[in-house]
């Protein structure tokens, strides 16, 4: 009888850290049993806990009420030309109130109505290859390197200097790095209020606007600086470097490094984000709209896995499975609560 317990534990903690490797029939029936399910999101988030413990929590609460004084101060949210898709999920992109009469709830991703394609160009010398959302691609740059670029993302470089004393890129998005070695002209990517100098190594750099800034070293080594503070720190294979949102830079050890390249692979992977993060990265994929009615549910944390060839509908099921809060697929938006 204890066998038969710690193995249907073992299934039930399969199946909240990798859902979609369960058919809907088997999630069902395995969430039946309250008291195992409720075991098993203990044990999973003390695992989470302890291998997060040094990654502060974002206080929701402040953006919450940072989105509330805004639309007081303001009867419409002006249009901002220029700025990236991606300020979207932390910027209101509508009237507040539209929203609210609507879904009675807060909007923090807006789906975009751009052209499904992946575009290249050269302006002035500087070249710029653009991802759309939903779609990555790799490329190759003049000296060999590989770079895979994530969805809503930009890479730039000037064509006439780019190796000639340094190889210097710049990427806003999220982008696996696999660098040619070069002691001659070390590679540098800067991106936001970091530069990233390597000489030979593999490390996943993500920078989207609405984020903390996070840099996986795979191997080799890297050096990352903080243009505003002059400060920097090297980091090895195993570690992240974060860039927080009160501009402080450190690093720490993650058990599961290459699971942050898992993007690549075809597979959403979420260790310990808030459902906030979660949703956002799902409107950047699918370009949806993702709307909170209930603001306590933006600061979950979930330990998730799918894949990206899944449709948006079955993912929502599955977040549905291990999520505390209800959330439904409807008009091209996610409504979490109700």
């Amino acid at each position: 009888m204890k066998q038969k317990l710690e193995d249907k534990l073992d299934r039930m903690l399969e199946a909240l850290e990798h859902p979609s490797s369960f058919t809907s029939e088997e999630l069902e029936y395995l969430f039946s049993d309250k008291e195992c399910l409720e075991n098993a999101r203990a044990i999973l988030y003390a695992k989470e806990a302890l291998a997060r413990k040094y990654v502060s929590m974002p206080d929701v609460n402040k953006e919450w009420e940072a989105f509330a004084r805004a639309h007081k101060k303001q009867s419409k949210i002006p249009v901002i030309i220029g700025l990236s898709a991606a300020v979207a999920c932390i910027v209101l992109c509508f009237l507040l109130g539209h929203w609210e009469n609507v879904y009675g709830g807060l909007q923090v991703f807006e789906a975009k109505q751009v052209a499904h394609t992946i575009k290249q160009e050269i302006v002035n010398g500087m070249m710029t290859i653009y991802i759309p959302r939903g779609m990555q691609k790799e490329v190759k740059l003049p000296d060999g390197t590989r770079v895979i670029l994530n969805a809503e993302s930009q890479l730039t470089y000037n064509t006439n200097q780019f190796g000639q004393k340094k190889r210097i890129v710049m990427l806003k998005g999220e982008g696996l790095f696999d660098v040619v070695k070069d002691s001659l002209h070390p590679f540098v990517v800067q991106s936001g209020h970091l530069s990233t100098q390597v000489l030979g190594t593999v490390f996943n750099l993500r920078s989207y606007d609405e984020e903390e800034m996070k840099i996986t070293l795979l191997s080799g080594s890297l050096k990352v600086v903080s243009l505003q503070k002059k400060n920097g720190l090297l980091i090895k294979p195993g570690e992240q470097a974060v860039f927080s949102d009160k501009q402080e830079l450190y690093a720490f050890e993650t058990l599961q490094a290459k699971e942050f390249t898992s993007w690549t692979e075809g597979s959403f992977y979420f260790d310990d984000e808030t459902l906030m993060s979660i949703l956002c990265e799902l409107g950047r994929w699918y370009n949806v709209n993702v709307v909170f009615k209930n603001r306590e549910a933006m600061n979950y944390r979930l330990h998730f896995k799918a894949s990206r060839k899944e449709s948006l509908s079955s993912i929502v099921e599955l977040l549905n499975y291990v999520s505390k809060s209800a959330i439904a697929f409807s008009d091209n938006t996610i409504i979490v609560g109700k």
